[in-house]
């Protein structure tokens, strides 16, 4: 009788083969950008071969989409119900993830013109603008706790916390170690109400 069984379609059954595939990838494309990624040298690093990430992946575009997609895999901190607090540790998260293998330079290669619609359109999706809602209800948060006024501009605020990150590194300067509080803060006493300062209590 003939086999007729077909494999399920996935991720390959040893875990951390498909693990080390999916970082060597992150690593290749932080190095050498999309357009001279590598599938050769991702298999080389992951310790495989490229055919075996044929059996996977049909091209690069669907690798780095999945090695991309896995950076959104770190669970978000859990909420306290206090805004401030909640937000220092959302923005202690983030710094934990953007440092990351391959995280930061894969952030500026999202804005380059040689990176693939798909692939950019995953890391904005998947990682870019699940962060952003988390911040923007902290901040909505504060707003209904009666901590920040209510016409707080939570669009260029959001914005603004997880962009100093990348003025630091741009300016070749290493973020200060209490980052995380001091830019909450900053925001925080931006848009507290008069009766209201929460940053400067903790």
């Amino acid at each position: 009788m003939t086999d007729t069984h077909t494999p399920a379609r996935g991720r390959p059954r040893d875990t951390a083969i498909a693990d080390g595939v999916l970082d060597a990838a992150l690593t290749e494309l932080a190095s050498k950008g999309y357009a001279a990624f590598s599938l050769t040298a991702v298999a080389h690093a992951a310790g495989t071969t490229r055919p075996a990430l044929y059996r996977r992946w049909k091209d690069k575009t669907a690798l780095v989409v999945d090695a991309v997609a896995g950076l959104a895999a770190t669970e978000p901190p859990p909420v306290t119900g206090d805004p401030f607090t909640d937000l220092v540790a959302e923005l202690e998260n983030f710094r934990h993830c953007i440092t990351e293998v391959g995280a930061l330079p894969l952030a500026g290669l999202m804005l380059g013109e040689d990176i693939d619609p798909t692939v950019r359109a995953t890391y904005l999706d998947q990682i870019v603008a699940p962060r952003r809602a988390r911040i923007r209800g902290i901040l909505q948060m504060g707003i209904d706790s009666g901590a920040l006024v209510e016409d707080a501009d939570l669009e260029v605020a959001t914005t603004f916390l997880t962009g100093s990150w990348y003025a630091y590194h741009l300016a070749n300067r290493p973020a200060p170690r209490d980052w995380p509080h001091r830019v909450a803060a900053l925001v925080w006493s931006a848009c507290a109400t008069p009766a209201a300062h929460p940053a400067r209590q903790h």
